[in-house]
């Protein structure tokens, strides 16, 4: 009888471990086919001549000479640095501004729901639709921004857009205008869910309101300050689409971003094999930026 007993358990066991392979199996095809192999056939397309308007005959392994002359390539440099100058922008300026959203609809305030719809909206809008609305605001002659300003007596306004000092910094104001929303929300859900105690012992203990920021607020958010973290540095690399409706990299190159330079390798250049040890080089920015912020999160996150 243990036997049996022994054996129908294991064979309850056996179905379940299969019953749960089925349920992940649907992901595991899902991320083999659309991510792993990709990213496995890039690896294998930035170490050849690739081009577009070559034949696959004349396709021939080069080893690692595409990454050799990155190094060499000033329009690649030049596009590294401003997609570092972007995310040192973007990423402090969209945690910090949607924490203060987030801290401000926390509170009793007329209108919060009208006004934390209207704060969010943005990021669920077209960003073609985005970028025509802002372009007319900003344009350098009749644009409503630049007429206000030369109301007020300014009488050079900035370029914005068209300046090659102020392209970049103008398009991570849209972005980060556009993006708030989704980063208030989470922030606003952490903000929630700190325990009421905290404060009213705080408050007993004659702490004032900056205090209970600094010493409650930003420790028990700091998991989801954390996350989002990471998720506006992704963002910040994943910048393509609003440099290309706004810019398209320019004027000049002022603006070229590595994944605008990519995108120009591949479909203006036809240089397959060189943009795509490019895109390479970008995933591995990414990955080890993230590497990092893992590592460095056991000094500042406290999980309670």
């Amino acid at each position: 009888m243990r036997k049996t007993h022994r054996s129908g358990s294991w064979t309850l066991r056996r179905q379940e471990e299969w019953i749960g392979y089925l349920f992940i199996l649907p992901f595991a095809i899902g991320f083999i086919v659309f991510q792993f192999a990709p990213l496995l056939s890039s690896a294998a397309i930035s170490l050849t001549n690739l081009s577009f308007i070559s034949n696959l005959s004349g396709v021939r392994f080069i080893g690692l000479q595409n990454f050799t002359a990155l190094f060499g390539d000033e329009q690649f440099t030049g596009a590294f640095w401003r997609t570092l100058y972007y995310g040192v922008l973007f990423v402090p300026g969209v945690i910090a501004i949607s924490l203060f959203f987030a801290f401000l609809i926390n509170r009793k305030i007329y209108f919060r729901s009208a006004i934390r719809t209207a704060i969010f909206m943005p990021y669920v809008s077209n960003m073609v639709a985005i970028a025509v609305v802002w372009a007319l605001l900003l344009d350098v002659n009749d644009g409503p921004v630049n007429m206000l300003l030369r109301a007020l007596g300014v009488e050079n306004p900035p370029l914005w857009l068209l300046g090659e000092k102020t392209a970049i910094p103008s398009i991570v104001m849209i972005v980060v205008w556009q993006n708030i929303g989704f980063f208030m929300i989470v922030f606003l859900a952490a903000l929630q869910n700190v325990p009421g105690e905290l404060y009213e012992a705080a408050m007993i203990d004659g702490a004032g309101g900056f205090a209970k920021f600094r010493k409650i607020t930003l420790p028990m958010i700091s998991p989801t300050t954390f996350l989002l973290t990471i998720t506006a540095v992704i963002t910040s690399f994943q910048n393509f689409g609003p440099i290309q409706v706004l810019t398209k990299g320019g004027p000049g190159s002022a603006s070229t971003t590595l994944s605008v330079n990519i995108y120009q390798e591949s479909f203006v250049q036809y240089h397959i094999g060189y943009s795509t040890a490019q895109a390479v080089v970008m995933f591995l920015m990414i990955l080890i930026i993230t590497v990092i912020q893992w590592r460095g999160q056991k000094k500042w996150v406290t999980y309670s």
